[in-house]
């Protein structure tokens, strides 16, 4: 790296100028030299910025319904080789106190599940006979097991940042006296989730998707809405974004501390028919953008053949709710 010291500045020195050029008569204006120059030693950091960078895996969604929370992943696992694995980690403790869940974002699972491990560990140790234990004791736990974790394996780590490797996020839930909360790490730091939250590649179709169901039905938060988006963007995404893939997981964690893995939506509606019904109404948009003639009968016997199609569609899905009638005559409590 080349520094110029200093600048010329033209002076007037009685035979001439540097400025000018014109020197005096009987002058010789004396050569140019180049400013002199330093040469500055080469710093030897560590070019992290050219390094090899890979984008986050994933696609997780976490949502607070009314009574609980719920999680949904994608399960591609993208390392020299393609394969499924579930990305949500899901412990208890103190006899059943206490529970929680870690739904991760990242590309190398390894670092993600020690980090979890490193974490669950910390609360293994909580007294939960301590009538002062709550969620605010459980999340600080985790951020301090977190920051030793980071402290040793990530922030020296070459590969850390930009999608590095080592890089991940997770979306946590804890359960404890009757209660639940959701929260979203960054780096250290666990940020409450609101409603819901998205992380991965396949985050902003996520998102899209999610802000679409939640305008049309009024920001409706019951299991069943939250079951049936989260099943519906999450499968979207892996279907339309490449570093998403597998199939979707779920887990449902109640208030009242059972645990789920699905809900009912996924069996009906389901992921499946949501498509089927856009395609017949992007197929009634395509028709009233024909009509030609009387607009008023054209238009409103277009409807009612879009409405006999939608009968049909939801007819061809019967074989579904006998499932879901054997399910419920089974179990009472099918899925609640």
């Amino acid at each position: 790296m080349i520094e110029h010291l200093g600048s010329f500045e033209s002076k007037s020195l009685g035979w001439g100028s540097f400025r000018t050029g014109r020197p005096q008569t009987g002058t010789i204006p004396p050569k140019l030299f180049p400013p002199p120059i330093r040469i500055c030693p080469k710093s030897h950091h560590p070019q992290t910025a050219d390094r090899f960078r890979r984008k986050p895996m994933t696609v997780a969604a976490g949502f607070v319904y009314d009574e609980g929370l719920l999680f949904c992943v994608d399960t591609k696992i993208s390392t020299d080789i393609k394969t499924n694995e579930s990305k949500i980690l899901y412990q208890t403790y103190g006899d059943g106190k206490c529970a929680t869940a870690f739904a991760i974002s990242g590309y190398d699972l390894k670092f993600a599940k020690a980090a979890i491990e490193s974490c669950e560990g910390a609360i293994l140790s909580v007294n939960f006979i301590d009538t002062a234990i709550n969620i605010e004791s459980i999340r600080k736990t985790i951020q301090s097991a977190l920051a030793k974790f980071y402290k040793q394996h990530i922030f020296p780590h070459p590969d850390r940042g930009a999608g590095g490797a080592v890089d991940f996020e997770f979306l946590i839930g804890i359960w404890l006296g009757g209660e639940t909360r959701m929260f979203r790490s960054r780096e250290t730091m666990l940020v409450t989730v609101d409603g819901y939250d998205c992380l991965g590649t396949g985050a902003h179709l996520a998102v899209y998707l999610i802000r679409q169901y939640r305008r049309a039905s009024h920001n409706a938060n019951t299991l069943q809405d939250v079951g049936l988006i989260a099943s519906f963007a999450v499968n979207s995404a892996i279907n339309y974004v490449e570093t998403v893939g597998g199939e979707a997981e779920m887990l449902v964690m109640k208030n009242r501390g059972a645990i789920d893995s699905g809900c009912k939506v996924e069996i009906y509606p389901g992921g499946e028919f949501i498509p089927r019904l856009q395609a017949l109404t992007w197929g009634l948009i395509h028709e009233l953008a024909q009509v030609r003639g009387d607009f008023e009968i054209e238009t409103a016997n277009r409807f009612e053949q879009y409405f006999d199609r939608v009968r049909s569609l939801n007819n061809s899905q019967k074989f579904l709710f006998d499932a879901l009638r054997i399910g419920q005559d089974n179990d009472p409590h099918f899925w609640d």
